[in-house]
């Protein structure tokens, strides 16, 4: 009779591990009680002595199987009603258990297994649809039961490894019909054979109680499609879908006609398990096997590269997961887009390029170091990962990610992120305090700050004059990026820093009619189109004095008093410093 039960189970799992804590101090505890019983002799209390040890070693050791087996069955059932726990402390997860303890769950999966191993060899000698039927009724008892690995084990042991291919292969013959794999369509028909099998293969994988020789044989014997079926079937475990996800890249993107579905199934196992897929990238050869354009661009007319994003997404999100294997992940993944053979897997447009561009302004304080190089600037001295690339392999990296449009908005917010967390107006710029020694040391933190908001900039239209797009697609990229820094403070601000003569004394008539009618946007497509006089070098003069503005408002922001003109002077010869020489190349290769 079915039994009703409702668990925990992050709180299952902490109190199994505070059993079996438990169980290992009784078990060493025990000898020492016994021998201090010993030595007390008639001393020693008549009654209970060490004993009670091994009786509560016992009871708690069987508890702690008993709910083990319970918590691995609810974990894995589909559809599982979940709400929130006592005190919000956890989601409490309910479902029917069809057996009463591991013991009777193993029994009844191996009698199931003796059924349809009789039915299968029937099978064998005369493969009629009759007895094909019989097979199929076989299986389908395994249905909503195989998500108990204790059941799976007596099927699974029972079967062998033999049959439990023999199986895959009969279904395969009758659904696959594609030669890359099962499409979804055909997968979902092997569903009703396959999928009591596959939950079984996961659910005693999970456990750790999958049969010797299954995983072995699955992994080097079964065909290419199997296997990518058992991902697409049931949520295999971490171990199995990264050493299954190797095997099968290495037979991805290959020339034979069709799409790859195999490699569609691997990614679908992947956008489940955000720690997974931050493995699989943290190594170099599966990075590289799973972001080639011929496997990215594969699926065309398929929701695959939508797939493939929310699996990137989860894992390189600046809280996904480990960090240490986030940051490997990065870098295989920055040294592998750098590579312009790799950018047709970002051509717009790119969910892809997107999430990526999203998530990379993590890693801008590492990027603007290794820029920084290139002119002999204080860095922060960056881990070693990051010593493999320099300014050319950080430039052609953003070029790739250029090429969707989709990633431009994501990279100017996480400009804005990155400018805001520096706050340029935060203090005086070239000191204020009462020393001189101290006025050193405030000038030298906004210079850090200075050299590395030039240095993104720089960044980005280093990648821009790189990035492989077309001259209107080049000139929108320019004119967001370049307004950009005015977009942050606002129109508002900047004119009454403008009309209390923070900025008006400084600069040209032309920039300052520029900015007080909030024209500049239209100012810089004018002069990319050639509407309005002025070659592209004029744009960094904007770009500069639109920056000085900036800072302006930040500092009104802060409440403090407006610069003189000499500071003014100066912090525009140091952004101008800082910004022309990249923009210069930049814009002149535009054709200014």
């Amino acid at each position: 009779m079915a039994e009703f039960v409702g668990i925990d189970p992050a709180g299952a799992r902490r109190l199994i591990t505070s059993m079996d804590d438990a169980v290992q101090r009784a078990r060493t505890l025990r000898p020492s009680l016994s021998a201090s019983i010993a030595e007390a002799g008639t001393d020693w209390p008549a009654g209970p002595g060490a004993e009670v040890l091994d009786g509560v070693g016992r009871f708690l050791d069987e508890t702690r199987r008993d709910l083990t087996w319970r918590t691995q069955v609810i974990e894995r059932v589909e559809g599982a009603a979940s709400q929130e726990g006592l005190a919000s402390r956890g989601r409490l997860r309910t479902a029917e258990f069809a057996f009463g303890d591991a013991a009777e769950a193993r029994t009844a999966g191996a009698l199931a297994g003796k059924r349809t191993l009789a039915v299968w060899q029937a099978y064998q000698k005369d493969p009629s649809v009759q007895n094909w039927k019989k097979v199929q009724g076989a299986l389908g008892e395994g249905q909503g039961r195989t998500v108990d690995a204790a059941y799976s084990a007596g099927l699974l042991t029972t079967l062998g490894a033999g049959t439990f291919a023999g199986i895959f292969a009969a279904v395969s013959a009758r659904n696959q019909n594609d030669a890359r794999g099962y499409s979804p369509a055909n997968l979902a028909k092997a569903k009703k054979d396959l999928g009591p099998l596959a939950e079984a293969f996961a659910s005693t994988d999970a456990a750790g109680t999958l049969p010797k020789g299954l995983r072995d044989h699955a992994l080097g014997d079964l065909p290419i499609g199997d296997m990518a079926a058992l991902l697409g079937l049931a949520r295999q475990s971490r171990e199995f879908v990264l050493a299954a996800g190797a095997k099968l890249l290495q037979y991805g993107g290959s020339r034979v006609d069709g799409k790859d579905w195999n490699a569609y199934w691997l990614v679908k196992a992947l956008s489940r398990d955000a720690g997974a897929t931050q493995r699989f990238l943290a190594s170099a050869e599966n990075a590289a096997l799973l972001l080639r354009p011929e496997v990215v661009n594969g699926l065309d007319g398929t929701d695959f590269e939508k797939l493939l994003a929310t699996a990137l997404d989860g894992a390189l999100a600046s809280d996904a997961g480990d960090a240490a294997l986030r940051r490997d992940a990065w870098l295989n993944i920055i040294d592998l887009y750098s590579r312009k053979n790799f950018w047709p897997a970002l051509s717009a447009p790119s969910p892809v390029g997107q999430v990526l561009a999203t998530h990379i302004s993590q890693y801008f304080p590492e990027l603007v170091d290794i820029w920084n190089r290139k002119d002999r600037f204080p860095s922060r001295g960056t881990d070693q990962g990051w010593q493999r690339f320099d300014s050319e392999k950080i430039s052609n990296f953003f070029g790739g990610l250029l090429q969707s449009p989709g990633a431009l908005m994501p990279l100017r917010d996480g400009y804005g992120e990155f400018l805001k967390e520096l706050d340029l107006g935060k203090d005086h710029p070239f000191g204020d305090a009462s020393t001189e020694e101290a006025r050193k040391g405030q000038r030298e933190i906004f210079y850090e700050k200075v050299v590395e908001s030039g240095a993104l900039a720089s960044i980005f239209f280093s990648g821009l004059h790189e990035a492989d797009l077309s001259a209107d697609e080049t000139d929108k990229v320019i004119v967001e990026l370049l307004t950009f820094p005015l977009d942050l403070f606002g129109a508002s601000a900047l004119g009454e820093v403008i009309d209390g003569g923070v900025f008006k004394e400084t600069v040209a008539g032309k920039v300052v009619d520029i900015v007080e009618k909030n024209n500049l946007k239209s100012t810089i497509e004018g002069i990319l189109d050639r509407e309005r006089s002025g070659e592209a070098s004029d744009l960094v003069e904007v770009l500069v004095d639109a920056q000085v503005a900036a800072l302006g408002a930040s500092r009104q922001a802060h409440g403090y008093p407006p610069l003189g003109d000499s500071d003014l002077r100066q912090l525009r010869d140091l952004f101008y410093g800082r910004l022309e020489p990249v923009l210069r190349t930049a814009l002149d290769a535009r054709g200014g």
